[in-house]
């Protein structure tokens, strides 16, 4: 049987703010898009050894690289039996209606959704959207292993009876919602066979500016889940952790194979256990595996010999969730972080030779707009190298979304159901929508535009590929009306070097 796995299209919009980039490059004019981060998902990947294993042929469609209807011409090149996307509550909104026109143009196509927003939501996404046949809840792997065995056994879009003994499962089946028991996780990762890279061109993907050093680029799990408590964070509690050894054998196939020359890791806190952290850079070093490699990790959970050690192995920039310049906010996001933990893992990070890379949030409850301020004066006075600033959004599953639902938070704006960045969809009690959209527009451009900052960065450009790079990131930045502070009672930020 052909199965296509595939993300859905989205708009260019869907990914930036609409107040980012609009007035000093035109860009529909032009026909120029500033580069987003578009990789493949390794969720998809991770289920196409098993689904070869039996024989079925896969194809991996990457819908951010085309448009709706390019997507949907694509799919009938392939003529699947089985369609599976992946969703996130990020893109929910625009993928529910192409869901829906993919099921009338493919209607012989079991239309099958996963992901952390139909785990999460479930019956929500069956009334939202009546293009799904069925949702996998939880770890796809072996769910959808044994979906596409029932399939070509018989049971179909419009025969599911042959369902019911899979785990892991909601369908509609004579007007009603069938929910099959849940599937255990996998608790040793190692046993996964690694991802399907081959499926996807390693080249023709380029990632957001600050997410790669070189290519090609491919991204690696190496944990599942994350036990911090962040208010903000959806992720699983339940950690599991692949081995040093098992991460590496799968960067060298990519390195060997494949010509990657730079990795980065979705993991929530790679140096969750600093001793796998070590094993993995000695397998790095004793290997002679010459990647160029990024992580994300918490500032509590960073010390000088670790970072010494990562950058010895190709470890090049860390990503650290900030979130707030201050205390407060910090504890009302229950980060369990301080700011001189954050000035510290920065500082050693940046002594280790790594570059250092900050988020930070604005709409934070109980947040007002001079603390948003002091967040931007926060950040500037940090090493970092790059420093993003957003809203909070509150996504499904996360404990500000089931306080806002209870009534335990009172907002100033709560639009429940759009959660994609482009929207401020909650704004706290004491502050407004303007503030915050001020807030992302003025930190980006006070952190980017600072003169120290830009003079290093033209200092550290060794070829054109490090200046196309730096100029996407640019493009990034733009100007927009929300260049000056919404009331007059704000002067504008100081400049500090």
């Amino acid at each position: 049987m052909r199965i296509v796995l595939m993300t859905m299209p989205a708009l260019w919009e869907q990914d930036q703010h609409d107040f980012m980039n609009t007035r000093r490059f035109p860009f529909r004019w032009l026909k120029i898009r500033p580069l987003v981060n578009v990789v493949p998902s390794p969720s998809l990947l991770y289920l196409a050894p098993f689904l070869k294993e039996d024989g079925h042929e896969v194809h991996y469609l990457e819908g951010l690289f085309y448009t709706f209807e390019k997507t949907v011409s694509k799919i009938r090149e392939i003529e699947p039996g089985i369609i599976g996307v992946t969703l996130t509550s990020v893109d929910w909104e625009n993928s529910r209606w192409m869901l829906n026109e993919l099921k009338e143009q493919f209607p012989g196509s079991l239309i099958v959704a996963g992901g952390i927003h139909p785990t999460l939501w479930k019956e929500k996404c069956f009334r939202e959207s009546t293009g799904i046949d069925v949702l996998v809840i939880g770890e796809g792997e072996h769910t959808m292993r044994e979906l596409a065995s029932a399939v070509e056994r018989g049971a179909g879009p419009t025969r599911t009876d042959g369902l019911k003994d899979v785990k892991g499962l909601m369908y509609m089946q004579d007007g009603g919602l069938v929910t099959t028991p849940p599937r255990d996780v996998t608790e040793d990762i190692d046993t996964l066979p690694f991802p399907s890279h081959e499926l996807v061109d390693v080249n023709a993907y380029i990632p957001s500016p600050t997410f790669y050093k070189s290519l090609p680029h491919a991204n690696i799990i190496g944990a599942r889940g994350c036990p911090y408590q962040c208010i903000f964070c959806h992720t699983d509690r339940h950690v599991r952790m692949r081995s040093a050894a098992n991460i590496v054998d799968e960067i060298e196939i990519l390195y060997r194979d494949q010509g990657v020359t730079d990795i980065a890791f979705w993991d929530d806190t790679f140096t969750l256990s600093k001793k796998r952290a070590m094993e993995f850079c000695g397998e790095m070093i004793d290997r002679e595996i010459r990647v160029s490699w990024a992580v994300n990790a918490r500032v509590d959970r960073v010390d000088r010999e670790l970072l010494e050690e990562m950058r010895r192995a190709g470890c090049w920039r860390v990503l650290y969730g900030i979130e707030s310049g201050v205390q407060k906010n910090l504890d009302t996001l229950k980060k369990g972080t301080s700011l001189d933990q954050i000035r510290n893992a920065v500082s050693m990070t940046a002594g280790a030779g790594i570059e250092a890379y900050g988020t930070f949030m604005f709409g934070i409850p109980g947040e007002t707009f001079e603390e948003g301020l002091r967040t931007i004066e926060f950040a500037c006075s940090l090493p970092l190298d790059y420093a993003v600033f957003v809203n909070l959004t509150p996504l499904p599953g996360t404990e500000v979304y089931e306080d806002l639902l209870s009534g335990s938070i009172t907002p100033a704006k709560f639009t429940e159901n759009r959660f994609n960045f482009k929207n401020v969809s909650f704004v706290p009690e004491g502050m407004t929508e303007e503030q915050i959209r001020y807030l992302i527009q003025a930190g980006h451009r006070r952190f980017y535009m600072r003169p120290r900052l830009i003079w290093k960065k033209i200092r550290s450009i060794r070829s054109f590929f490090d200046l196309s790079k730096y100029i996407r990131g640019f493009l990034l930045i733009g100007t927009s009306e929300y260049s000056r502070p919404p009331t007059p009672d704000h002067p504008p930020l100081s400049r500090t070097e």
